[in-house]
């Protein structure tokens, strides 16, 4: 008796898109925090106006207006030094635009509410910017203490970013992944055998608007 193994078939699988930015603020404040009065709040394109501009530090300024203008925040941040922001950690920062030189400066104050003093810090994950030098896009988070007092305001940042523009296999064994920049040009082979792909995290880089198309070579039986 003969036995027959069904042998692996080879497939190409592909997937396109239009990346489309995502702007979030998320906030969270702890009981006896002046900024946020011990509430939470969230923030998205669907309930608020983000504005944003380039601040006299070389940072970011960003201007939050909800509920018809009824309520508006404000966010600084800026890195010593007039330096432009890069990722990574930024501590020991002090009230923006009083910071000395050598410190990172904060500021997150708005609907009637500001700090006089404060102390915190902030994260950059990811920043990119144009061809003049101007934002566009970040995702960082913050966190500050009003008048050296113990409660804290913390903040995540979204703006103007692309989400992760990746790719879930059900069936299929990978083996390489093909992520191509249909705007840009740029393009990108990496060998794996993930079932989950994000080709933004793998080094494309995508600018709201750009055309995307993912392709999957992989085996299933």
């Amino acid at each position: 008796m003969n036995v027959f193994k069904p042998a692996l078939a080879c497939l190409l699988l592909a997937a396109s898109c239009a990346a489309s930015a995502e702007t979030r603020l998320t906030l969270k404040s702890d009981a006896g925090d002046y900024i946020g009065a011990g509430k939470n709040y969230l923030y998205t394109d669907a309930n608020a106006t983000f504005r944003y501009s380039k601040n006299y530090d070389n940072g970011i300024t960003l201007n939050i207006s909800s509920g018809n203008g009824s309520v508006w925040w404000t966010l600084d941040l800026a890195a010593p030094g007039n330096a432009q922001l890069q990722p990574g950690s930024y501590e020991a920062a002090t009230r923006f635009p009083f910071q000395a030189t050598s410190e990172p400066g904060l500021n997150f104050s708005g609907s009637g509410r500001g700090c006089n003093t404060l102390t915190g810090r902030f994260d950059i994950f990811e920043v990119s910017y144009d061809s003049q030098g101007v934002v566009n896009g970040i995702n960082a988070s913050f966190e500050q203490h009003c008048e050296g007092a113990t409660p804290a305001l913390r903040g995540q940042l979204s703006y103007n970013l692309v989400p992760p523009m990746g790719v879930s296999t059900v069936g299929v064994t990978p083996i390489s992944y093909t992520c191509l920049n249909r705007t840009s040009g740029q393009r990108l082979v990496r060998k794996s055998t993930a079932t989950l792909f994000d080709c933004k995290q793998a080094g494309l880089q995508v600018n709201p608007g750009d055309q995307v198309t993912i392709s999957i070579t992989g085996s299933a039986e």
